[in-house]
């Protein structure tokens, strides 16, 4: 059996290069139960540490709060140790897991292959009759509080997105979860 731990993350960049994340959320539940909340601020790659004004007006991280941050690379052991044994979720998945590659590949860092699914795809099929599924949409009608392009509370909604989801088709595994509502599960193989 495949392991019911989920692990919901998300980042937030700098500019357009996806290898520039500025923060990260991670929220982690094992067996329905929250079992761990954080963020981080991180500092970019010095290659890559240019902050585009308009991203800043999205998520308000600006390069004075990073400075003394610590890089991806240092974070890396203690998240890499966090997503074992688990499926990784974010809402627009393919964007989240591409900032993860990016900083792995930049940093040339080691990791365990790891599987994910998206909770845009997940709420489209279980709330088809909202007229977004957008976070912030799905967070509102599911009365889940959200201070937008906030890392660690945009991480916390995906994570409630799929827990809450769980609760109301009484399916309590991920896997088993994707499979009933026809939800893809992506690989880090094919990233």
């Amino acid at each position: 059996m495949k392991p019911d731990k989920f692990i919901a993350i998300d980042f937030e960049t700098a500019n357009r290069n996806m290898g520039s994340a500025c923060a990260i959320g991670i929220v982690v539940f094992q067996e329905g139960v929250l079992t761990y909340k954080e963020s981080f601020l991180i500092r970019p790659h010095q290659s890559l540490y240019s902050f585009d004004p308009s991203f800043i007006d999205i998520h308000h991280i600006r390069p004075e709060d990073v400075v003394d941050q610590p890089e991806f690379d240092q974070l890396w052991p203690m998240i890499r140790e966090i997503i074992k044994d688990g499926i990784l979720v974010a809402h627009n998945a393919s964007f989240d897991m591409t900032v993860l590659m990016s900083l792995i590949t930049l940093y040339k860092l080691e990791y365990d292959h790891f599987s994910y699914f998206c909770s845009v795809k997940l709420s489209r099929s279980a709330f088809k009759f909202l007229p977004s599924h957008r976070l912030n949409v799905v967070a509102e009608h599911l009365g889940i509080h959200l201070d937008h392009h906030d890392a660690g509370s945009d991480a916390f909604a995906c994570a409630q997105i799929v827990n809450q989801t769980m609760i109301l088709t009484g399916i309590y595994h991920p896997w088993e979860l994707c499979d009933a509502l026809m939800v893809p599960i992506g690989s880090s193989w094919y990233l």
